[in-house]
C-alpha cells in the first residue's frame, strides 16, 4: 500500500522525538491528577457523611471527560498551526513543492502526522475514562461515542491549524490564528446566539423561546457535539448548558431531534472546505503547475545513450 511520503517522514520524527512522549506523559498525568484528586474528594466526603453516593462516581467520568476535552482544545491548534509555516520559515517548502508531489499530498500528509499524536494521546486516556467502570454506570459503546466526538474535534481543529498554517508565513501568526478561529467557534457562536437573545428580547418586550435560525450556528461548535454526548449519557436532553436561556426551549424538528448526527456532518464539511482551502494556498493554480511539468517532460526529446 502506497503512504503517503509526508506523513511517513513526519511520524518517524515524531516517533524518534523526545517530544511525543513527554506529550504523552503530560497529558496522561494531568488526567491521572485530575481523576485521583476527583477519588480522594469523593473518599473524603464518604468518610464526613457516611453516606455513599453512585451518582457520585458518575461525576468523575463527565469531570475527566470535560477536562481531556479542554486539553485538545488548547493543544491541538498547537500541534498543527507549524506544520507547513515551519517548512515556509525553514525554506523547505518550495523544495517540496517542486517534487512529484501534489499540495493535497503535502497538506493531508501534515495533517495526518498531526492527528496521529492527538488520536494516540485519545486512546492513551482511556483507561482514566475507564475508572468509572468500576462502579458501572457507563457503558463500553457510551465511551466510544465519547471517543467519536473527541477525533471529530480533533479533525476539525487540526483543519483549522493547518489552514492558518497554510495562509500565514509565519509559525506565530499561524498559531494565533489557530486560537482565535477555535474561540470563535466555542465561544463566538454561542456569544452570537447571546447577543441575538438579547435583541429580540429588547425588541418584542418579553424573553423569546430561542433565537430560532441563529441556534444552529451551534453545530458548527465541537463543545455542542461534546454536550450532548455527555447529556445523552447522563440522561440530559439538550447539548448547550441550561443556564443559557436562549437554548432551554429549542424548537423541534429534525435537526434537533439528532443533533449530533448533523453536528458531525457540519464539521466534517467545515473540515474538508478548511482543507480545501489549505491545498489552495499552496497551489493555485490546481495542479497545473505539476501537469505543465509533467508536459514538459513528456515533450523532451530523449537523449541517446552516447549522451547520457
Amino acid at each position: 500500500m502506497k503512504v503517503n511520503p509526508v506523513y511517513k517522514q513526519e511520524t518517524r520524527a515524531s516517533a524518534r522525538s523526545f517530544r511525543l512522549p513527554l506529550v504523552i506523559l503530560v497529558f496522561n498525568s494531568v488526567l491521572a491528577a485530575v481523576a485521583l484528586l476527583d477519588m480522594y474528594s469523593m473518599i473524603a466526603r464518604v468518610r464526613l457523611t457516611a453516606e455513599i453516593q453512585y451518582s457520585s462516581f458518575l461525576s468523575l467520568y463527565v469531570f475527566v471527560a470535560v477536562v481531556e476535552f479542554v486539553l485538545l482544545l488548547l493543544l491541538i491548534p498547537a500541534l498543527t498551526a507549524g506544520s507547513i509555516s515551519g517548512e515556509r520559515e525553514k525554506g523547505t517548502l518550495e523544495l517540496l513543492l517542486t517534487t512529484r508531489m501534489s499540495a493535497a499530498d503535502i497538506v493531508i500528509g501534515k495533517l495526518s502526522a498531526s492527528l496521529s499524536t492527538v488520536f494516540l494521546l485519545i486512546v492513551s486516556s482511556f483507561p482514566m475514562l475507564a475508572l468509572v467502570f468500576i462502579y458501572g454506570g457507563v457503558t463500553i459503546p457510551e465511551v466510544g461515542f465519547l471517543l467519536v466526538s473527541y477525533a471529530v474535534t480533533a479533525l476539525l481543529l487540526g483543519s483549522v491549524g493547518i489552514c492558518c498554517s497554510a495562509w500565514f508565513s509565519r509559525t506565530t501568526f499561524a498559531t494565533v490564528a489557530s486560537y482565535c478561529v477555535m474561540g470563535t467557534l466555542v465561544l463566538g457562536t454561542m456569544g452570537i446566539n447571546q447577543f441575538v437573545y438579547l435583541l429580540m428580547r429588547a425588541a418584542a418586550g418579553t424573553a423569546p423561546e430561542n433565537t430560532g435560525a441563529w441556534l444552529y450556528l451551534l453545530l458548527l461548535n465541537p463543545a455542542s457535539t461534546f454536550k450532548q454526548v455527555i447529556d445523552a449519557q447522563m440522561g440530559g436532553s439538550f447539548p448547550v448548558p441550561e443556564m443559557l436561556a436562549w437554548a432551554q426551549r429549542p424548537p423541534h424538528g429534525l435537526i434537533t431531534e439528532h443533533w449530533m448526527l448533523f453536528g458531525v456532518l457540519a464539521q466534517m464539511l467545515l473540515s474538508a472546505a478548511l482543507i480545501r482551502a489549505a491545498i489552495y494556498r499552496l497551489d493555485p493554480g490546481g495542479g497545473q503547475r505539476r501537469k505543465r511539468a509533467k508536459a514538459e517532460r513528456k515533450q523532451r526529446p530523449a537523449g541517446k545513450k552516447g549522451d547520457r
